[in-house]
């Protein structure tokens, strides 16, 4: 299947140890992340073994957040590695966003600000489209793959389609046999054509300059996101997708 998505070369492998502070009324949260050659070990581990950065192995990231008043830390946790931080005007919830792609398995948190973590997922530039028929295949097919695909909630359903989101790193010699069935479906990411990818470093997925995010709402709470895409196009993104 041809798809319009760009890929772009990297000089050099993304190695830099940012600091990030936001602020509001009440809080101030402050991420960080070590991609130095320093933790090299561990976040290979995570990224060919589970795949989940939330652990007390995790030794390179971290979002805190303290109350502004007191200097009391609230919680401090550990995450994947973040490009932007933001509060919620209610103050009641964290979102971070990242366009690291390199070693780094979700690209948009969104915690509490009392440390739930309410949301993780993972942005790639392509996914695989299948029929029901076809996922159906796919499920008999493959079952180990299925579930793990599943569990790392990497399964969306949109418009009668699935999509599966499997090209990212390490996932050819997990999947094995079942990521060339995938490949044969690929096509652009549902939520937007104009998503992009370097080789190893980058997933350009939102407008880095203001990606104006959103937080929805219902009577029962958060219910999604949204935000502008490279191209800014407002996309939204649901809590339970």
């Amino acid at each position: 299947m041809t798809t319009a998505n760009k890929i772009f070369a990297d000089a050099i492998s993304y190695a830099l140890s940012p600091t990030i502070r936001v602020e509001s009324k009440k809080y101030i949260v402050t991420h960080f992340h070590d991609w130095s050659r320093s933790t090299n070990e561990a976040r290979f581990k995570m990224i060919s073994t589970d795949q989940n950065p939330f652990t007390s192995d995790n030794n390179y990231a971290y979002i805190e957040c303290k109350e502004k008043s007191t200097g009391k830390v609230i919680f401090k946790k550990p995450c994947s590695a973040l490009s932007r931080i933001e509060i919620s005007k209610d103050e009641k919830y964290i979102i971070g966003i990242s366009k690291i792609m390199l070693w780094n398995p979700y690209q948009m948190v969104i915690y509490s600000t009392n440390g739930e973590l309410i949301k993780k997922r993972h942005i790639a530039s392509q996914e695989a489209k299948l029929t029901k028929d076809k996922m159906e295949e796919f499920k008999r097919k493959y079952p180990k793959q299925y579930t793990f695909l599943y569990s790392q909630g990497r399964i969306y359903i949109y418009n009668t389609f699935f999509y599966i989101d499997f090209a990212s790193m390490s996932m050819p010699e997990k999947l094995g046999k079942a990521w060339g069935y995938l490949f044969d479906f690929i096509t652009n990411n549902h939520l937007s054509n104009s998503f992009s990818e370097s080789v190893t470093n980058w997933v350009f997925w939102f407008y880095e300059a203001n990606p104006d995010i959103i937080f929805n709402y219902s009577e029962s709470g958060l219910t999604s996101i949204s935000l502008l895409d490279p191209k800014q196009k407002r996309i939204e993104i649901k809590i339970n997708e």
